[in-house]
């Protein structure tokens, strides 16, 4: 079963918060969302491994779409208290690799906001 069938909740929660950055921040701009996403994975990925979790190497509006979504994927995975419920690292390591896999999927269909204006559409903006 694809993961957008088994966890489309999960996904909707963390791109909520990038549609939020894009609403605050029109110029932003599809390459900052994958590169916001892709140092939460490599934070992640780290904290998988049992490696040092470093601050993030992005800057500007790429650091804004980390910061939002951080806030909700560590709610995600019960921290620092559970008020939701929770999904384990790899299960969400997953879901950011689809959003990011979709970032650039619509970026290609659409230019440089192609995703971001595909989910404003899927919001009914």
């Amino acid at each position: 079963m694809a993961i957008e069938d088994l966890y489309g909740d999960v996904l909707m929660n963390i791109e909520l918060p990038v549609i939020e950055v894009y609403r605050e921040h029109p110029e932003l701009l599809d390459f900052q969302v994958e590169e916001g996403l892709g140092a939460l994975i490599s934070r992640y990925r780290a904290e998988e491994q049992g490696k040092v979790v470093t601050p993030p190497r992005v800057k500007g509006l790429a650091l804004s779409v980390f910061d939002a979504v951080l806030e909700t994927t560590e709610m995600m995975l019960g921290r620092p208290e559970k008020v939701m419920d929770t999904i384990d690292l790899p299960t969400l390591l997953s879901c950011l690799a689809r959003i990011r896999k979709s970032v650039n999927f619509w970026t290609k269909q659409g230019g440089r906001r192609g995703y971001l204006n595909f989910m404003l559409t899927a919001l009914g903006k």
